[in-house]
């Protein structure tokens, strides 16, 4: 059986993104070994991943060489060894990157009346991604999602879903990055705007109008939602924003961390501009 063949078949039960996610790492480190990984030694994975430009680059390949090796009884010490002196790095470089954003990061007051400035506008689908945005802090795949008017209709659990009833709307994502460890996600809003956005939105999808098209190019949807946010900044910078504005509060860090799958050390490590 071929390595790759052999390492999918430990990911049984991953979603589609993950298992896509860990073949691209797989072929990448392939590309460097010229042969199977696990049958590469310490040494020379370490030397081979240390080209790798990008920190977080390189510490997935070593995740992935880690994998491999401890699926064939391979020793992993010195693979273990350099993630965490990598770690180290990565750390310094957050804190840096924190610095600049901090200021030039626009505050939390400003994507909110930028939020409303959509609604007043009546674009409706900007204002959509928006508020998602802001108030239940998904990512950009999150807001993949059908519209449907009955609860029989949100049964597939390979899509995600905005269910519209009469006075509230369900936010069910059954696709996102961290659904493997978080399940299920069901969000109820009761706003009055956004449930007038997103019934303006049903009503141009039922008569096929352009004002219904949400992400005209699903594959392209990092693109369509950064181009939906304040000044283009994207999912990233509004999540850090978010983050920065609630962060003494600890009871709403961990809903954040609960709304995105997100553990409250990784927001706090990762997210949190004050980190310097």
């Amino acid at each position: 059986m071929a390595e790759l063949e052999k390492f999918l078949k430990t990911l049984d039960g991953k979603s589609k993104n993950t298992i896509k996610t860990y073949t691209i790492q797989y072929n990448k480190l392939f590309n460097l070994t010229e042969k199977p990984i696990a049958e590469t030694s310490e040494l020379k994975l370490i030397k081979l991943i240390a080209d790798t430009s990008n920190p977080n680059g390189r510490q997935a390949l070593l995740n992935i060489a880690i994998q491999l090796r401890r699926n064939e009884k391979a020793g992993v010490d010195k693979l273990i060894g350099q993630r965490d002196k990598n770690k180290v790095i990565i750390t310094d470089e957050i804190k840096n990157t924190n610095l600049k954003l901090q200021n030039s990061l626009p505050s939390y007051k400003t994507i909110v009346d930028y939020m409303e400035s959509l609604y007043n506008s009546s674009e409706w689908t900007d204002y959509i991604i928006n508020y998602l945005l802001i108030n239940y802090q998904v990512r950009n795949a999150d807001l993949l999602f059908d519209i449907v008017k009955r609860k029989r209709d949100t049964k597939d659990t390979t899509k995600n879903y905005i269910w519209l009833s009469a006075k509230k709307v369900v936010f069910i994502r059954n696709v996102y990055k961290t659904n493997t460890k978080y399940g299920r996600k069901e969000n109820t809003i009761t706003d009055p705007k956004f449930i007038t956005a997103i019934k303006r939105v049903f009503a141009c999808q039922k008569y096929n109008e352009n004002c219904g098209i949400f992400i005209p190019t699903p594959s392209q949807v990092g693109y369509y939602i950064q181009k939906a946010t304040y000044n283009q900044i994207g999912e990233g910078s509004y999540f850090k924003i978010v983050v920065a504005h609630f962060r003494n509060n600890i009871d709403k860090l961990q809903e954040i961390g609960e709304n995105r799958g997100t553990s409250y050390e990784t927001i706090k490590n990762s997210y949190d501009i004050a980190n310097v």
